[in-house]
């Protein structure tokens, strides 16, 4: 693993599934701990997880009944407590260069669902080529199948995997989602050893 990357671990819930269509609710993010121990440990001293987390107004489309139904974030609280899109989406830029600071960021999420939301938000509200990440995201299914040396895709589906390669409970909350994937890459890593 290169020590000069900062692995962020990205949850996302939206209101559909579609990006453009409907509405990106909230964003959810970590830093996950490869390595790179300028992020994670300063002058040997082991630092709190820098964490991100937004909720986002209803901008774009419908509500998905279904969606709606598994993040129980309702158009009247993001209403209320939602940040606007430009705002959320710059905010999130922000915090990933800060806290990457010269280390290269790199977009890390479960499957590829929460790269394409994400990827249509930094080009629609942030700045060209889903800057600061690059076009490109480290799907973390495929991480895991390459470390595990195969067993065929199905073996990446969480009800597959042994008890001591999860982490925790996936609540649908993007911050508390984007710590637990953090997690199991670490013990991943811990005992599969580095790709």
């Amino acid at each position: 693993m290169n020590s000069k990357e900062a692995w962020f671990s990205i949850d996302v819930e939206t209101n559909g599934s579609c990006p453009g269509l409907r509405s990106l609710v909230s964003i959810g993010a970590t830093v996950i701990d490869h390595g790179n121990i300028e992020l994670l440990t300063r002058d040997g001293v082991a630092h709190s997880r820098p964490m991100f987390y937004a909720e986002i107004k209803p901008h774009c489309g419908s509500v998905d009944p279904e969606a709606q139904a598994v993040h129980k974030l309702t158009p009247e609280h993001l209403e209320e407590y939602g940040q606007d899109a430009y705002r959320a989406v710059n905010a999130f830029v922000a915090w990933v260069k800060g806290t990457a600071g010269k280390a290269r960021p790199v977009f890390c999420s479960w499957g590829t669902f929460d790269w394409m939301w994400m990827g249509w938000y930094l080009e629609r509200y942030g700045k060209r080529y889903t800057y600061p990440f690059g076009p490109n995201s480290l799907d973390l299914k495929s991480l895991y199948l390459g470390l595990t040396k195969g067993g065929g895709w199905r073996a990446t589906q969480k009800r597959n995997m042994p008890k001591e390669d999860l982490s925790g409970r996936h609540t649908h909350n993007a911050l508390n989602d984007a710590v637990e994937q953090a997690e199991m890459v670490e013990g991943w890593l811990r005992k599969y050893g580095t790709v």
